[in-house]
This record gives C-alpha cells, sequence and structure tokens, in this order.
C-alpha cells in the first residue's frame, strides 16, 4: 500500500506503516460521500499532505490516476497542531462540536427580529410621535441582523456599480479643468443661495449669513496662502469636505428630519447622562449630589459614559460606526484610511485614544497624515467630555452637530495646510485592527471603563485646578503692571481677545459683541475649553444674542489648547516613540488648524442660522 501512496510536494516520504510514525485521527467530512480528511501529527514537526485511496470510497466526481480501484482519494494532512488544520485554504476545526447558539443562530436571530418588530409595531400605533428612536434602533438592529447572514457585498457591490455607472464615470470623461471648475462652483452656488434665498430672522439677516460667507473664503484663502505646498493641495479632499460640512449643517439645521434627528439625540443623551445622578447619589447622598459645582455635577457624568461608552465598544457598536464613517471619507474625499478612522472617531473617544484605534499604522504614517490626526483630535471633542459641557448647560444640540460637522471640516484644513507629498500605506483602505486585550465580558469592560473615566476625569480635574491657578496668577501680575500706566482689569484673555476680534468677525458675530467672543476663544487657546465654555455659561451666555450664543458654542466645540500639545505628543508619542520628534514638528501647526477647523464649522452654522 506504502508503494502505491503519491506524495504530495511537503509532504513526508511515504512509510511502509504511515500509522507507526504519524498520530493519525479522523475528521468527520459533512458528506458521507466524500473523502475523509485525516490530520496527523508528524514526529519530526514537519507539516505537508499526502494523498492516499485506500478507503474505496464511491466516486463522486471525475476518476483519479491515483486510484485504480476508482475510489475518491481521501486527503491526510500532517501538522504539529491539533487545535485546528486547514486543507486547501479551508478550516476544519477538530475541537468539540458548536455549542447552542452556534446550531441555531438564523432561528435565535429570527425570533429576535420578529419581537423588534412587534415591539416597533405597537409603538407606531400607541405613541406615533415618539417614533425617531424606536425607528433607528430598528433599522439598525435589523441590518446588524440581516448582515450576519447575508454579505454585505450584496448590496454594496450592485450599488457601488451603480454608483459609478451613474456619477464616477461620466464624470471622469469631464476634462480635469471643467472638473475643478465645477467642483468649486457647486459648493460656492450652494453658499449664495443659502445666504441670499432665505427670509431674514430674527436670528440672522442676509448681511449677517454674507458676513459667514466672507469669513468662510477668508479662512480658506488664509490656509492655501500658509500651505507647506499649495501645489499638491488635493482639491477633491477639500471641495467634497466642505460640500460635506455644508450638507450635514443643512440636514440638521434647516430640514424637519435632521432636527427631529439631532434634538432627539441631544435629549437621549442627556437623559442618558442623567443616570449619573444615581451613582453620585449612592456614594455622597442626596444633599452632595445636588451641590451646584463643577465637580460633582460634571466629573461624575464623565467616569459615568466613559465606562458606558467602553460597554459599547465591547459589544462592537463604536468600532461598526467608526468604520462606517471612515469608509465613507476613503470612498468621497481621497483620504488614507487610517486618517479617515481617527477623523470618524475623533469626537467619540477622544484625541488620544482615537490614534489607538490606528496604533500599528502610527510608525508608518506619512508627515501628513500624522498632521492630520492631530488636527481631527484638536478639531473637535470626546463623547465623555461632551457630557460634561452638557452638564455646564451648554446645548447640547449644537455640540452635537458641531461634532459631526468637524469630522470633514478637520480633514479640510488639515490637507489644506499640509496637503500629503508621500505614499500612504493605507490609502484607499480601512482597517482598524482588533484589541490586543479584549474584555472577558460586559461587566470587565465596564469596570475598564470606569477606570478610564475616573483618570480622565481626575485629568480633568486636576488641570483645570492647575490651570484656572495659574491664570488667576497671570492676570493679577498683568492687572498690577496695567495700573502703573492707568490700564485697569489688563488680563491675559483681554490681551489676546484682540488676535481673536477678526476671527469671531468672520464666523458672523455681530460687530458689538466681537470682543467678547474673541475673549472666549483666546481662553480656549491659552487655559482650556473647559473654562471657555464655563465663562460662557456663568458670565456672557444670558446677555448675547441669539445668533452670538449659537456661533460661540459652534466655535469653542474641540480641544484645540495648548496644554493639548503637551497630551496630544505625550499620548500618541507614547504609542510610537519613534514619531515623538515628528509629532512635536507638527503639533503647533495642527493645533492652529483645529482651531481653524471649528471656526469653519461656526462660519457655516453662521449661514444656515
Amino acid at each position: 500500500m506504502a508503494a502505491d501512496r503519491p506524495r504530495v510536494p511537503g509532504g513526508p516520504p511515504p512509510t511502509a506503516d504511515p500509522d507507526a510514525s504519524l498520530n493519525r485521527r479522523h475528521v468527520a467530512h459533512p458528506s458521507d460521500s466524500s473523502p475523509s480528511i485525516h490530520a496527523t501529527g508528524g514526529s519530526n514537526g514537519d507539516t505537508g499532505v499526502y494523498v492516499h485511496s485506500d478507503l474505496g470510497y464511491p466516486k463522486t466526481g471525475p476518476g483519479n490516476k491515483n486510484d485504480p480501484n476508482g475510489s475518491v482519494p481521501s486527503i491526510v494532512m500532517y501538522t504539529n497542531s491539533d487545535e485546528k488544520n486547514t486543507v486547501t485554504g479551508r478550516q476544519y476545526d477538530t475541537s468539540d462540536s458548536p455549542g447552542f447558539y452556534d446550531r441555531y443562530r438564523l432561528w435565535i436571530h429570527v425570533v429576535i427580529w420578529l419581537i423588534l418588530t412587534a415591539f416597533f409595531i405597537a409603538v407606531l400605533v400607541l405613541h406615533s410621535e415618539r417614533y425617531l428612536v424606536p425607528t433607528l434602533l430598528y433599522v439598525f438592529v435589523s441590518g446588524k441582523l440581516l448582515f450576519a447572514h447575508v454579505p454585505v457585498s450584496l448590496i454594496s457591490t450592485p450599488l457601488g456599480n451603480a454608483m459609478n455607472t451613474v456619477f464616477t464615470k461620466p464624470i471622469q470623461k469631464i476634462p480635469p479643468r471643467v472638473r475643478f471648475i465645477i467642483g468649486v462652483l457647486t459648493p460656492l452656488t450652494c453658499y449664495v443661495l443659502t445666504v441670499l434665498v432665505p427670509p431674514e430672522t430674527e436670528i440672522s439677516t442676509r448681511m449677517q449669513r454674507a458676513q459667514s460667507l466672507a469669513g468662510l473664503l477668508i479662512f480658506i484663502a488664509a490656509l492655501v496662502l500658509v500651505s507647506s505646498h499649495r501645489t499638491k493641495i488635493n482639491w477633491r479632499t477639500i471641495l467634497v469636505g466642505l460640500l460635506a460640512q455644508f450638507l450635514i449643517g443643512v440636514f440638521t439645521l434647516k430640514t424637519q428630519v435632521g432636527y427631529d434627528v439631532f434634538n432627539g439625540l441631544s435629549q437621549s443623551t442627556t437623559k442618558l447622562l442623567g443616570f449619573a445622578k444615581f451613582g453620585t447619589e449612592f456614594l455622597f447622598g442626596s444633599d452632595v449630589a445636588n451641590l451646584p459645582n463643577f465637580a460633582v455635577q460634571v466629573l461624575p457624568v464623565v467616569l459615568f459614559f466613559a465606562s458606558f461608552i467602553q460597554m459599547v465598544y465591547y459589544l462592537g457598536g463604536m468600532q461598526w460606526f467608526i468604520r462606517k464613517f471612515a469608509i465613507i471619507m476613503v470612498n468621497l474625499m481621497d483620504t488614507s484610511g487610517a486618517e479617515s478612522v481617527v477623523a470618524a472617531s475623533s469626537f467619540i473617544v477622544g484625541q488620544c485614544e482615537s490614534a489607538l484605534l490606528v496604533k500599528p499604522f502610527l510608525e508608518y504614517m506619512t508627515m501628513s497624515e500624522l498632521h492630520s490626526v492631530m488636527v481631527s483630535g484638536f478639531a473637535t471633542i470626546s463623547g465623555a467630555v461632551l457630557a460634561g459641557f452638557i452638564s455646564l448647560g451648554v446645548d447640547p444640540q449644537s455640540l452635537i452637530t458641531a461634532c459631526v460637522m468637524s469630522m470633514p471640516s478637520s480633514l479640510v484644513v488639515a490637507k489644506l495646510c499640509k496637503p500629503e507629498t508621500e505614499e500612504s500605506l493605507t490609502k484607499g483602505q480601512v482597517k482598524i485592527p482588533e484589541e490586543e486585550d479584549r474584555e472577558a465580558n460586559l461587566l470587565h469592560a465596564a469596570a475598564n471603563g470606569a477606570a478610564q473615566g475616573l483618570t480622565l476625569a481626575g485629568l480633568i480635574g486636576a488641570t483645570l485646578l492647575a490651570i484656572t491657578s495659574l491664570l488667576a496668577l497671570t492676570n493679577a501680575v498683568l492687572t498690577y503692571f496695567g495700573e502703573l500706566i492707568n490700564i485697569p482689569d489688563m488680563t491675559l484673555q483681554s490681551i489676546t481677545s484682540y488676535f481673536f476680534i477678526p476671527a469671531a468677525w468672520c464666523i458672523g458675530v455681530p460687530a458689538d459683541e466681537v470682543q467678547v467672543v474673541g475673549q472666549l476663544l483666546a481662553t480656549k487657546m491659552f487655559a482650556s475649553e473647559f473654562v471657555a465654555y464655563a465663562d460662557f455659561t456663568n458670565e456672557f451666555k444670558e446677555a448675547m444674542s441669539p445668533r452670538t450664543r449659537l456661533l460661540t458654542t459652534y466655535a469653542l466645540c474641540g480641544f484645540a489648547n495648548f496644554a493639548s500639545i503637551g497630551i496630544q505628543i505625550g499620548g500618541i508619542g507614547a504609542m510610537t516613540p519613534t514619531r515623538k520628534g515628528d509629532l512635536a514638528k507638527v503639533a503647533l501647526s495642527a493645533m492652529l488648524c483645529g482651531t481653524m477647523s471649528t471656526l469653519l464649522t461656526a462660519t457655516i452654522a453662521g449661514m444656515l442660522s
């Protein structure tokens, strides 16, 4: 029999009795009429495959020249691993039989979907006015259940082909110069129509909207002027990003559906964050939980929300959400996968944690990508910090809208200031690596999130305490010297606010309020966004006009300040020590670009308000 056993390349030499040197075990094949597959462990540690035909299975296909009896050959693979064995690219798990969920997964999902559908119908019948959140939940869960059994390509491939036929191919036939002109005129036309067509309101006049449009053009011209490689600017990224930011603003501020979505989201977020009070009352009692101070009203919310987000991460919800947004950015804006993932996740996980999602690629990023990663962190705020701002009394709908609009805006500003001149490793692809240390279960995830939230809350509290004290010291010194030359109340904010007055005017703030907004912008950059929002809500908010209040909320919504430079260099630098010098080189530029990104978002809001 050994002489009849043909040897497959990579396999062992035939022996008179293969069972004597190989530990053979049988792996059942799902079909009785198919050949069996044998996995064997060789004593020499090699790995290979050989074919034998001594089992005499009936034919199920063409005959084999190595099988004189007309039987279908079986396949034997010998390996030094007894866990999983691969034959011709297919894995055969030799472990115990699948569990109950694996065997009946389809039927379990069908039952879940039927229950969810019945619940959704009941909601529509009994409480039709509260349709929004149940509808979003129903669509999301139904989609997840469907795509657990149906490949996404079944929908994405025809949709992609249709997009190519309707849009991509016709556009590619247009000469590049004409394409560029059309690309410039499209968003510009949208802006002009938005400024001129809607009627004037108490919040905005046509002149004020035109002021915001002029500011937008000034900001873009300034970024082009200071660009490191003006000839390398990818105008597709810029124009598509500006148009996407505008459309998000239109959907949110000008459509009833968009308003309902973001208003419902903000109300749900506020209710969710309110549950942090139960934990505070449990630990400290109701008297302490009702104290109107920052440490009690804000820091517990940050801790609670960090734990909640980590649980959603464990369930895979955040990764799914981030991946979808990143895919949209890669395909529409022609950015690399790594920087798109960071931009899509920054408003959820924060300025350093977003870089953690692409940690394996940080060492190989181009300088433009590193700059873009840092800008994305500076240009928005994280979900946990968002909770703190809402606790301060800032409008949640405006905050959430500003965060979403800043995703494309951050890439626009980053690629204008520092265009790509190298070849990116993740160009045209989106990949989020699996976590190295995954939690054991949901409770483990909640505990890890609470620990991270405690660190974040402690960092916020300690930073604010130190910065507020140092700022007070600086202002006291400046006031002392100011009084010597008959300039009372001279402070760091009042001095630097003059540099931000033009920026405040550009976003559309009325002339009589630009100094106040300039002072808040200066406070944000030199102190922190928490200090700026606290001053905004405690001192200036009530005296401001509705338009200025709205634009200030948008303009302050970002981490761009000098303290965050140290946070990003330290945090991202710890993930890739070899690039710490490069991070330091682009840090100041990235922080200023992050500020510019929030100002661009505010100008769009100024045109649409």
